[in-house]
């Protein structure tokens, strides 16, 4: 048994051993740590963004995470970014000079644009147009995930569903109004039945009156026909109050004859953020049922 007993050779005496030891204690807190930053840093997000979308940019704000864009369009409602040009029209050379590792772009984005920028080797994330809350959710927690804020998301989304639920329970029962919104003058332009504001006037109770589909264009004399009881204009300067004007003429539509003719901001009634859908989807509720409650 003693011939054959095994022995280290002196290099792997027992100094020798507890440095081997150290180096690989060293080298698996070494592999965890790498492995913490790594995640921390997905977490964390992309750190430096350019919008090319005021919606986005305004979501971004709802998150908080304002100090990773590094670029905005002329029409972004935000402070000390640099313009990188219009919605649907991007300087990609100051693009490339500010180095972004995400640009994020809309369907009115210039599709040539977006091509050029991926094969530039720019990541970039394409946000499609809303047409439902749910839509509108799903993609406010993909923006919540690249700028590495899934937490506050979450719990803006989360606070955002129960409130439209309660508002669309109290609504469903009572007296649904016929609603036009008119969002161009010259053509008419009024909301159709596949867009995000018809699911605003059904949760809040009321019935698109504009035509099926996609298409809104349309004559006064259809609105005349619908007969709404409310009609929403989208604030377009003072053209918004010539508009009113031209509606109160019409005094055979029963909004007309009720006075329920009202403007809204584009912004929260077109692209809204989970919380301004809320409030206007209050103030809808309260315009729709005010003689009924």
């Amino acid at each position: 048994m003693s011939n054959y007993q095994l022995s280290l050779p002196k290099r792997f005496g027992g100094q020798a051993i507890l440095n081997l030891r150290f180096r690989i204690y060293f080298i698996a807190v070494f592999c965890v740590f790498a492995g913490c930053s790594a995640l921390f840093a997905q977490n964390a997000g992309y750190q430096r963004i350019i919008s090319l979308g005021p919606a986005i940019t305004r979501q971004i704000s709802l998150l908080e995470a304002e100090d990773k864009v590094i670029g905005v369009t002329a029409y972004c409602q935000i402070k000390d970014k640099e313009i990188v040009g219009t919605i649907t029209n991007t300087n990609i050379e100051k693009t490339l000079l500010l180095k972004p590792d995400m640009v994020l772009a809309t369907r009115l984005t210039n599709i040539k644009t977006i091509q050029r920028l991926k094969k530039l080797g720019i990541n970039v994330a394409v946000f499609d147009e809303v047409k439902s809350f749910s839509q509108l959710c799903k993609d406010f927690l993909r923006l919540a995930r690249i700028v590495g804020e899934e937490k506050l998301g979450n719990k803006i989304i989360s606070d955002a569903n129960e409130k439209v639920f309660k508002l669309s329970l109290k609504n469903r029962d009572l007296p649904k109004k016929k609603v036009i919104v008119q969002i161009g003058a010259s053509p008419l332009w009024v909301a159709a039945k596949n867009s995000l504001i018809s699911e605003f006037i059904k949760l809040a109770g009321g019935i698109n009156a504009g035509p099926a589909g996609e298409n809104g264009l349309v004559g006064r004399e259809y609105v005349v026909r619908q007969n709404p009881d409310v009609i929403i204009i989208i604030e377009m300067g003072m053209l918004a109050e010539e508009e009113t004007e031209k509606w109160m003429k019409l005094d055979t539509i029963n909004a007309v004859k009720q006075k329920k003719i009202y403007i809204f901001d584009s912004y929260d009634i077109c692209s809204p953020t989970p919380l301004s859908f809320v409030k206007t989807l209050e103030e809808l509720s309260e315009i729709f049922h005010s003689e009924t409650e």
